[in-house]
């Protein structure tokens, strides 16, 4: 978890804090840019978007929710 590459770029499966140690995102880089499936939350834990990146642009749906957990917008990128 929380690697690097030769050049001291994020790469691998990562997962960023907020100060109060609550799970700020999680995902996967490659070479510094975000790659597959990731996730971000609000600072009290509650997830706030979900989505898939491909060379650290979005692909597919990305998810944003509410603070009930219903999503509140959808949009598609290709």
């Amino acid at each position: 978890m929380n690697q690097f590459n030769e050049k001291n770029q994020r790469h691998g499966y990562w997962e960023i804090y907020y100060l109060n140690g609550k799970l700020a995102a999680k995902g996967t880089y490659i070479n510094h840019k975000r790659h597959g499936y990731w996730e971000e939350f609000l600072v009290n834990g509650q997830l706030y978007w979900k989505g898939y990146f491909d060379n650290d642009k979005r692909i597919g749906y990305l998810e944003w929710y509410d603070p009930n957990s219903n999503i509140i917008e959808k949009q598609f990128f290709l």
